[in-house]
């Protein structure tokens, strides 16, 4: 055997380690001796020479060197065998062995060691003495365990050996062991001890806070570290890297990764270290950066790609998850069960029940089902997917998952607790009781995951009750407790017990966590209880949750929902665009009528690439239906388009809506073709669209298309189909459809069916069956649609006593009505009644807007129009003349609502409106003008008459229809 090697003399004062690295053998047929993996592992066995057999008495050298290789391959049982089998054991055998359980663990093997090295020997003589390296061994494994009082025990020992005996290695391995074990101020007063520190001192006080949750000091100790000149090593990067990700300080992250780049770090040079800032980028959101990192890697390990996975899977980007985890799967053939648990939390997020089934096979083939961690994820994938998706086929697949799973004390608490979830979102009572008596029986029903499940399955198949009998027999309920508890009587509607449950909680001295926190918001919220809520956000601005992700959106549905959407809008700044809850910022503007701000928020949203719920798209679409703001329309149109928003149904119908609002009615037209799916709104609201602007007839073909498909029809299609039989003038259609809709359609008839064809019978001048019908149909005779019908049908057919009969049951139902008394004292100055007319109340100023160049302007009837329009105007006039133009003075009732006319009628807002957009827009682009009240009928006639020579269209939206004027027609046919 000598033939295999050259051995040299060994130096005593040498550390072990070094020794033996000083002289190795020349192997002419071992593995490299850092080098050995477990794949090699057969080959090491195969190659074993210290059998007895083949080597009855080899030298202690053979013994320590395959020693040494079994602890660099990872078998340490193989490694204690051979340990216990050795004839003579030296200082070097004991540091070996050692050291490979402070590596691979348990660490408390390496301690038992350095007790059985102690009192090895006879006598004081032959008892070995623990150099500097076998107390850093021991110090390491000290720190390891936390075992603080072994550790202290240690230092004295190295104390009493006096100051020589500490040289630098031991002082970092104290540094190391007291900030492991949370005594920092220890650590800091040994570093503080050493007379000239050296790269290996600062990297142990760096790593001593980063460790400990100091990144803000670890980062100067890295800043002391530069300005002295110590030069930085890999490991030193790494911790500062560290830092940057746990403060997620993403600029000051960067800047260190210019600095290892400026010290020669280049990228793909240091795996450990490149992996290391991946992990920040993934932290601080930076993905770009991530995928940077990882693509100039010249060597890619499964930590790298577990990594990049990862911060995938930490940012949302499931997909992108997906796809990384197919491409590794093909680059290199495996993965661990960190890779498997994270895509098994992505797939659980985008319920993707089949490519978890997939993953399922995967593990089967591959031997995963041996791991309990993958197994309890890929339990927790089923049950996620359940829970979101309509799976009855695959509802018992995680009772065979878990009758599948090996059990152990250290997971049993895990998997009984996601059974204990899956009978909860099965509302499975039967089952949650049979695991309740299993948990007793395992005695793990005292575990705090167990009984928030308990509670929580309780709470979730409606029995509240169990689930506070639960809670009472824990002794002392912990954070997680009460907030299952607090939780599950929110969902149950027990919002004051839950409330009240809170206060409890605090009088005991329990923190809230950020569960507890949004369900004491949820029950706030439903309680209608803002004094509440407010009192729990100043709470919260004293915690660390005040720029928590879930609670900030919590906050903001709750002061959305309480009616206080500014503040809402306030808080947004407690976290990134990125993160806000933009549906409820939406909805709550909605509520509001505040279509200003959904605007800003829609060019935020567009700023950070947010995402939109289909139902927040229709609300941002439905704040762009006017005429005014058909601009802002089309560009949130673009967005939505760019990040495939539109697809649902629900955003399409949104579209339709806002076309339609903009007087675009062929756009709408073409935006329901297009839809390759149209839901019964889509329908509905395309209907309502061609009566609005005038297309009764092809109102009613959409709607016979629509029965035909079996789309469902209700309340909103049948009045819209009532307004297009009355626009038609089909009066026996609209009252035999009003009659029937409750047998045929099961919409039983409101006030606004009966305003429809009150509408038909007045304008077919059926004024006497208008009556019966009023007296004998008509249920509510106190809703003032019903007059305002009447009352507007009146002013088309021009009959003043019907008028006069309409305006005093609206007088009647509200004396204050200022549009009515109006309204009265213009019909009474017609019928004679001068006295009358003198009591009735006036109407204040109105106004009409016009967009352009995404501007709004504004015309109030009470102000003076510029000079230029006023010009523009007085030339309009004088043209219309020279065309023969006639004024039109028989608009009485018509003009109502307007402020008193004068010559052409063109001083009325919308007219200056329209002249300002003659002056400002490009030749034949449309004018679209909205109006505040109705149109008057000078207005209307001078409008109809203009639209033969401006060379354009003009779209005027007033209070109650659209009006489009083409060639001398309006499409409201004189009739709004």
């Amino acid at each position: 055997m000598h033939f295999l090697l050259t051995c040299s003399s060994i130096i005593p004062s040498s550390p072990p380690f070094l020794l033996l690295q000083s002289h190795t053998p020349k192997l002419t047929h071992f593995p490299q001796l850092n080098h050995i993996t477990p794949h090699n592992s057969q080959h090491l066995k195969l190659t074993h020479f210290l059998k007895p057999h083949a080597n009855p008495k080899p030298p202690l050298f053979y013994f320590n060197l395959h020693l040494q290789l079994y602890i660099n391959a990872g078998f340490m049982q193989e490694a204690r065998d051979l340990f216990d089998s050795m004839p003579e054991r030296t200082l070097i055998s004991w540091t070996i062995l050692m050291s490979g359980y402070a590596k691979h663990g348990p660490s408390a093997e390496a301690l038992a060691l350095f007790k059985e090295m102690l009192s090895s020997g006879d006598n004081h003589k032959t008892r070995l003495r623990p150099d500097s390296y076998v107390y850093a061994v021991v110090l390491r494994s000290c720190g390891e365990m936390r075992e603080l009082g072994f550790g202290k025990g240690v230092h004295g020992q190295v104390l009493k050996k006096g100051e020589a005996f500490l040289d630098g290695f031991l002082e970092n391995s104290l540094v190391n062991m007291y900030s492991s074990c949370g005594q920092l101020e220890d650590a800091v007063l040994i570093f503080d001890g050493i007379e000239k520190p050296g790269l290996v001192a600062w990297s142990s006080m760096l790593s001593a806070y980063v460790k400990n949750g100091f990144e803000k000091e670890g980062l100067s100790v890295f800043l002391d570290m530069v300005s002295k000149g110590i030069k930085l090593d890999a490991f030193v990067f790494s911790m500062v890297i560290k830092a940057c990700s746990n403060l997620e300080e993403l600029n000051l992250g960067i800047q260190a990764h210019g600095l290892m780049v400026k010290k020669g770090f280049e990228k793909g040079s240091c795996l450990f270290l490149d992996n290391s800032l991946m992990d920040f980028y993934a932290k601080c959101k930076d993905l770009r950066g991530l995928r940077n990192v990882f693509d100039q890697l010249y060597e890619k390990d499964l930590v790298s790609w577990n990594t990049l996975i990862m911060g995938y899977v930490h940012n949302f980007y499931y997909f992108e998850a997906l796809r990384s985890f197919r491409v590794l799967m093909h680059d290199i053939c495996y993965c661990d069960d960190f890779t498997i648990t994270s895509i098994l939390k992505a797939i659980s997020s985008l319920h993707d029940m089949g490519y978890g089934r997939q993953v399922h096979g995967y593990i089967v083939r591959t031997g995963f089902v041996s791991n309990s961690y993958v197994m309890c994820s890929l339990l927790d994938m089923y049950i996620e997917c359940i829970e979101h998706e309509s799976w009855e086929q695959w509802e018992k697949v995680p009772l065979k998952v878990y009758a599948g799973l090996e059990r152990g004390e250290a997971n049993e608490c895990i998997i009984i607790a996601s059974m204990l979830k899956w009978c909860s979102l099965l509302s499975n009572l039967d089952a949650g009781k049979v695991f309740h008596s299993l948990a007793s029986k395992l005695a793990v029903d005292s575990d705090p995951y167990v009984i928030s499940a308990l509670i929580d399955m309780y709470s979730k198949c409606g029995v509240p009750d169990a689930a506070l009998r639960v809670f009472e027999r824990v002794e002392n309920p912990g954070t997680v407790t009460w907030s299952a508890l607090i939780s599950g009587l929110s969902w149950n509607g027990w919002f004051v017990e839950a409330l009240t449950c809170f206060n409890k909680m605090q009088l005991n001295g329990i923190e809230a966590n950020e569960f507890t926190l949004t369900s004491v918001i949820l029950a706030c919220v439903a309680l209608g209880d803002l004094r509440k809520g407010r009192e729990l956000h100043c709470k919260i601005l004293k915690t660390c949750y005040e720029s928590n992700v879930s609670i900030v959106n919590m906050l903001i549905n709750l002061y959305s929902q309480l009616s206080d959407h500014r503040q809402a809008l306030k808080i947004c700044s407690l976290v990134s665009d990125a993160e806000i809850s933009w549906n409820l910022l939406i909805q709550a503007s909605l509520k509001a009528n505040d279509y200003e701000m959904i605007h800003k928020l829609l060019r935020r949203i567009q700023s950070c690439f947010g995402y939109l719920e289909p139902i927040s798209v229709c609300d941002i679409f439905r704040s762009c239906s006017s005429p005014v703001l058909l601009n802002m329309g089309m560009q949130a149109q673009a967005y939505m388009t760019k990040r495939g928003l539109l697809s649902h149904p629900t955003s399409g119908n949104g579209l339709i809506q806002m076309y339609s609002g903009c007087g675009q009615i062929a756009e709408a037209d073409l935006v329901f073709e297009s839809m390759p799916e149209k839901s019964s709104l889509c329908w509905t609201s395309i209907i309502s669209a061609k009566v609005e602007h005038g297309h009764p007839s092809e109102a009613l073909t959409l709607f016979n298309e629509m029965r035909r498909r079996n789309k469902l029809v209700d309340s909103s299609t049948l009045k819209s189909i009532l307004k297009a039989c009355s626009q038609m003038g089909r009066v026996d259609k609209a009252h035999s459809l009003l009659m029937s809709m409750e047998v045929v359609y099961g919409v039983k008839p409101s006030e606004e069916h009966y305003s429809c064809v009150i509408e038909a019978f007045t304008r077919a001048g059926m004024l006497e069956e208008l009556e019966n019908f009023i007296d004998e149909v008509v249920v509510d005779k106190n809703d003032t649609k019903i007059w305002n019908t009447l009352l507007s049908s009146a002013r088309v057919i021009g009959n003043m006593d019907m008028a006069k009969f309409a305006l005093e049951k609206l007088l009647e139902i509200d004396p204050n009505d200022c549009f009515a008394n109006l309204m009265l004292g213009k019909v009474l100055v017609m019928l004679g009644k001068w006295k009358d007319a003198s009591k009735t109340k006036t109407l204040g100023p109105n106004s009409s807007c016009i967009e352009v160049q995404n501007k709004i302007f504004e015309f109030v009837s009470d102000q003076k129009p510029s000079e230029d329009v006023f010009y523009k105007l007085a030339e309009i006039e004088r043209e219309m003349e020279e065309l023969g133009y006639v004024e039109d003075r028989n608009h009485l009732l018509h003009d109502a609502e307007e402020e008193e006319y004068d010559g052409a009628g063109l001083g009325h807002t919308e007219m200056k409106a329209i002249a300002f957009g003659l002056l400002s827009l490009p030749h034949r682009t449309p004018v679209r003008v909205i109006k505040s009240v109705r149109m008057c009928g000078t207005c209307h006639h001078a409008c109809k008459f203009m639209s033969t020579f401006v060379d354009r269209e003009l779209v005027v939206k007033d209070s109650c229809t659209f009006h489009h004027f083409r060639d001398g027609k309006c499409s409201c046919r004189d009739s709004w």
